[in-house]
């Protein structure tokens, strides 16, 4: 029975990872300025980072609870911050959970325009983490600039 539930965790942490891991390639494919994509590519990676981006949130807006209690914890008493940030946690991870499952359903159509994020911070990760490192955001070198 032991060995069954460690299993089920291993595969929630590596699924979340797979999410989390797709959510932030999907971001550098998605800034359509900096690698200069044709329009029909530019507008599969934004599908794609919206499908990501709705998985992650899925995934992950159970974060909010945690998060926004240690922000109320940072303002106020413990117990003030347990209770109104858990109960804000919990509105706002209804929330995020919420729009991911909208963002998985409707991935294919670019609505809202351009498959902009309906909720901001896109990821509540990077939110509580930071901002990912740069070599996460930035378009890879291309092969043929090794032989210049």
């Amino acid at each position: 029975m032991k060995s069954r539930m460690r299993t089920q965790a291993v595969g929630a942490v590596l699924i979340i990872g797979l999410f989390v891991v797709l959510g932030e390639a999907t971001r550098a494919l998605a800034q359509d300025v900096d690698l200069g994509l044709e329009p029909e590519r530019r507008d599969i990676a934004l599908m794609f980072r919206k499908l990501g981006r709705g998985a992650v949130n899925v995934l992950t807006g159970w974060v909010e609870v945690p998060a926004n209690i240690a922000e109320a914890w940072a303002e106020t008493d413990p117990f003030t911050a347990i209770v109104v940030g858990g109960v804000e946690g919990i509105g706002w991870g209804f929330v995020r959970t919420a729009t991911g499952v909208y963002e998985v359903v409707t991935f294919p159509f670019p609505f809202p325009d351009d498959y902009e994020p309906i909720i901001r911070p896109e990821f509540i990760l990077p939110a509580i983490w930071g901002e990912p490192a740069p070599f996460m955001t930035e378009p890879p070198p291309s092969p043929a600039d090794s032989f210049r």
